[in-house]
């Protein structure tokens, strides 16, 4: 548990150095207009998915640094509970893309397929959330009201900033924190050791779909290796598109958006991306046998 606690520390501080800047830099652009005179080129992308063209300043905070950059910008434009699954399921899908390529080249991802894919996949998948979502979608248990706040300064906007950057950090952290420590424990039962740790196939899932791909990079790296290599392509694809899934989805609800439609949008879209996988090699391979029948 020692090591649960120490990882969750350095989690934490990740979170901090990225949630409370950014959380700050998005209420202070907001209020001197900046994401609005800078936003619109991003308003083609935005109206196919109905939302407001500020938000893609949020989307291309998660696509390049990381997820909890996303949503502190995301945070700080009083966004509303539809609003939240749409911008969910796009951070979802395509946030620390840079970062995470560097993991999945370390076990042979192509990296220009990575980034296509999930900036792609990304779009599909809000698009499909902006459909199946009701605009009128109240808020969750730990959804706030939403309300535009007036400052009366620039003072006034730092400490309400700060405030607000240092209540969402630490509701991050404590939710990362606590699935750190549970899957310590997970790691410690008989469960795992007995099974788990002999099918590294299903390690490297639990792994990958609990902490994701950045943070569990070494335990994902070190059972990688182990599993078969007919299997690693599948693999790799649906931690792709389905990595961190409790995770992510836990930090969504905090914001009132429909955890189950961005769920079931990344399962769906992780799936069908392995059957796609699988129905290409399945070709190739029956094109290479017609191939080589034809030359004998």
């Amino acid at each position: 548990m020692k090591n649960a606690l120490q990882q969750s520390l350095m989690v934490s501080l990740v979170i901090a150095k990225l949630v409370i800047p950014f959380s700050i830099l998005s209420e202070i652009l907001q209020f001197y207009g900046v994401i609005e005179y800078t936003s619109f080129i991003f308003e083609p992308i935005t109206q196919l998915l109905n939302l407001r063209h500020e938000v893609a300043i949020a989307f291309a905070a998660s696509f390049f640094l990381n997820i909890y950059a996303g949503i502190a910008v995301a945070a700080g434009l009083s966004l509303t509970p539809y609003e939240w699954t749409i911008v969910g399921t796009f951070i979802a899908i395509c946030h620390s893309i840079p970062m995470e390529s560097a993991v999945l080249k370390k076990v042979g991802f192509p990296i220009n397929v990575h980034w296509i894919s999930r900036l792609v996949l990304g779009i599909v998948g809000a698009w499909f959330a902006s459909l199946i979502t009701p605009e009128t979608l109240a808020g969750g248990i730990f959804n706030q009201e939403l309300k535009t706040v007036q400052y009366d300064g620039f003072t006034d906007l730092i400490k309400n900033a700060v405030t607000n950057s240092a209540i969402l950090c630490i509701k991050i952290c404590v939710l990362v924190s606590a699935l750190i420590c549970i899957f310590e424990l997970i790691k410690r039962s008989k469960t795992y050791n007995a099974y788990l740790q002999k099918h590294t196939y299903m390690s490297s899932l639990i792994v990958g779909g609990l902490l994701g791909v950045t943070y569990g990079a070494g335990i994902l790296l070190k059972d990688f290796n182990s599993v078969k290599s007919e299997h690693k392509v599948y693999l790799l694809t649906f931690l792709m598109l389905a990595h961190g899934l409790i995770e992510e989805t836990l930090i969504f609800l905090m914001f009132g958006s429909d955890v189950t439609v961005i769920f079931a949008i990344r399962m769906f879209l992780a799936l069908m991306a392995v059957f796609s996988v699988w129905a290409y090699k399945t070709w190739q391979y029956k094109n290479k046998q017609t191939k080589e029948l034809i030359n004998d």
